[in-house]
């Protein structure tokens, strides 16, 4: 068995790797498609990864902290809990981008203004692409290190 500091450890790290990962192709896709026409130079991409990584990581918090229980309850990824698994956990960020965006539209309701404002897609794939790749980094190096420690034993 894994002992629980290192399932956080493990998915912690699937957290920021994901993180980052996901930033760079967003960095990319956002200079590309600027329509500011401007030579693209190594540090423009840079200091747009890095707004990226940081209010990711800030808004990502929370799906972290709800991460947390699933982390220390996974203990085994052998068969088709494995696949379970990893769409339980790229559930959760569309899920908290769905429960804010109700959020959004209850309260405009009661506020009597128009709900039918548009809502920023692109928020949601890019929260299912960061806990789909968060939970398969996690569930990955679960299953390396319970086969690691089966065969040593």
């Amino acid at each position: 068995m894994v002992p629980w500091w290192k399932r956080l450890a493990y998915g912690l790290l699937g957290w920021v790797v994901a993180t980052c990962v996901v930033g760079v192709f967003v960095s990319f896709w956002v200079m590309a498609h600027s329509s500011v026409h401007r030579a693209v130079s190594a540090s423009s991409f840079a200091n747009l990864w890095l707004l990226f990584l940081i209010s990711a990581l800030a808004v990502g918090v929370v799906g972290l902290l709800l991460g947390i229980p699933f982390v220390l309850v996974v203990k085994n990824t052998i068969g088709r809990r494995f696949w379970a698994y990893l769409a339980l956990g790229s559930g959760i960020g569309p899920g908290l981008f769905f429960i804010e965006l109700l959020y959004s539209f209850l309260t405009r309701a009661r506020s009597g203004r128009g709900a039918a404002e548009s809502a920023d897609y692109s928020s949601l794939w890019m929260s299912a692409f960061i806990s789909s790749l968060t939970t398969l980094i996690y569930l990955l190096l679960l299953r390396r290190t319970q086969q690691a420690r089966k065969i040593s034993s």
